[in-house]
């Protein structure tokens, strides 16, 4: 039966219980190629890269063409064309600094594919890379964790909606099979990662396109899929899925209804990983669609391209359009106080990866007046208190200062200062330096520790993902410092975090 594509608007069903918290979706410059849908994307440092795909034979090299987005410039740029044959329905992700792209339907003839490619975009080359030891198919999931990319399911024809999946190590060239997704089989489905593990949602679970909705985690250490709170909304086929900070986000696609009517959606739905809950939010302000391509860059997620009802001509429409989603600015959370001395104390919280820097204000318990001050990283040091003293204590997230943009404060804390005594060594149990920061080449990594413990110091992107870890070792108490050598690492802002037995340091450095 032909199916009739047309758009409709969508109710919330009665039974999904939906807390609204809106984020914002603001309109950038148009992809810089045609209109298209089915193609891939993928972010390393601070770029945006789109390509692939199907622009309805507007142009002879559609399964081939590559652009670049810099959100600062908001502008696009041609890269040199993707390396393999022209195809589409692929999958596209980042490791370090460099792409991915494999699988797919395309060549010379329209058949599936399992070939894999790596896009490095210092030099803007192409370079073949192992084939995916499964079998060649189309719509199939990938993402990264760490210094390893995944990639699995997906629709391989003949063979059937897979279920198995495989590990990439950039380093050796090699795939590995890992343990295979719990649930369906399936194709089209939402991805994405972060806090070292990735994220399946929904897709097509049958060969005619029945949609599902369960959610599934893997945790590389383990090598296990495990099912987590099912998505709350309509299910769906070819999503969008992307990760900020340690927040996933999931929305747009297509459903049947009837089994007729293809409906184009708009809807966006973040998942905490930490509560295991979902909340709408603001729906994706361009056409409902689907087929089109997602990714994170930094603290802001990007959505564009896809395939769209147009209601002037009764048709299907590739789309160019291009938008910028910006999370709420959330209050921080995880917050303590360490180091209590007679007249300092030390502040914590997690960082916040929306928030540029943070307020904190602290005031004498039962007075009204508050001392306001700046922290640039998740933590503050308080000085100059009063001894003996109790003391109350917030943060807010501080996301655009130039547009007052913030979030609220922090539920008050409190603490109570030491009695006045002499007292020996730092104020600190731990500290961490970076000198000089910016970097532009290297630098020296200074920490301190007063006790014995295993010291650990990581270096994450903006997207709270782990780049590499720069030292692990047992320490005594003492001052001890090591080199650190850029190398490929892109301009942008990147985190360092020492972390010890008892109490762990995040601190912002910036490559230049």
């Amino acid at each position: 039966m032909k199916k009739n594509i047309f758009l409709l608007i969508l109710l919330i069903l009665g039974k999904i219980l939906v807390v609204h918290s809106q984020g914002d979706w603001t309109p950038k410059a148009d992809y810089g190629g045609t209109a298209r849908s089915l193609s891939v994307g993928f972010s390393i440092g601070g770029k945006g890269y789109l390509g692939t795909g199907d622009d309805d034979g507007a142009t002879t090299n559609s399964g081939k063409a590559f652009w670049e987005y810099d959100p600062v410039t908001n502008i696009w740029t041609q890269k040199a064309n993707f390396g393999g044959s022209k195809r589409e329905s692929a999958v596209g992700f980042s490791v370090g600094n460099f792409g991915y792209v494999g699988t797919g339907v395309g060549g010379l003839m329209g058949e599936l594919l399992n070939d894999f490619w790596q896009y490095d975009p210092v030099s803007n080359t192409w370079t073949q890379k192992a084939d995916l030891p499964g079998a060649p198919r189309k719509w199939a999931s990938g993402f990264s964790i760490g210094d390893k990319g995944y990639l699995g399911f997906g629709d391989a024809g003949f063979n059937g909606l897979r279920k198995d999946f495989y590990e990439y190590d950039p380093a050796t060239n090699t795939w590995t099979e890992k343990a295979q997704l719990g649930g369906k089989g399936r194709s089209s489905a939402g991805e994405f990662s972060m806090g070292g593990k990735g994220y399946v949602v929904g897709g097509a679970a049958t060969p005619t396109g029945e949609p599902s909705r369960d959610l599934w985690e893997y945790d590389p250490s383990i090598n296990q899929w495990i099912e987590k709170t099912t998505f709350p909304g309509i299910g769906r086929t070819a999503p969008i899925g992307f990760a900020i900070g340690e927040k996933g986000y999931y929305g747009t696609g297509q459903y049947y209804m009837n089994d007729v009517d293809a409906v184009n959606l708009n809807d966006y739905w973040e998942y905490d990983p930490i509560s295991d809950s979902w909340i709408e939010k603001a729906n994706l302000e361009g056409a409902p669609r689907d087929r089109s391509v997602g990714f994170a860059i930094g603290t802001k997620g990007y959505i564009g391209t896809g395939l769209s009802y147009d209601s002037a001509c009764s048709c299907t429409e590739n789309l160019k359009d291009f938008w910028e989603y910006t999370p709420d600015c959330i209050i921080p959370t995880g917050l303590i106080t360490t180091n209590i001395k007679a007249t300092s104390a030390k502040v914590n919280w997690a960082v916040e990866p929306g928030a540029q820097t943070y307020s904190v204000r602290y005031r004498t318990t039962g007075t009204v007046p508050w001392t306001k001050t700046t922290a640039i990283t998740n933590f503050k040091k308080l000085a100059g208190l009063t001894p003996d003293t109790q003391y109350d204590w917030s943060v807010k997230s501080v996301c655009d200062a130039a547009a007052n943009i913030s979030s609220d404060w922090s539920a008050t804390q409190n603490f109570t200062t030491k009695p006045l005594r002499l007292e020996e060594g730092s104020n600190e149990s731990i500290a961490l330096e970076v000198f000089p920061n910016p970097v532009s080449a290297s630098a020296t990594i200074s920490f301190r520790t007063l006790e014995k413990s295993n010291a650990t110091i990581d270096l994450f992107d903006l997207a709270a993902r782990k780049i590499k870890t720069l030292f692990d070792e047992n320490v005594e108490g003492g001052e001890y410092s090591l080199s650190f050598n850029r190398n490929e690492l892109s301009d942008g802002i990147y985190f360092l975090r020492l972390r010890m037995t008892n109490e762990n340091i995040m601190m912002k450095i910036v490559l230049e």
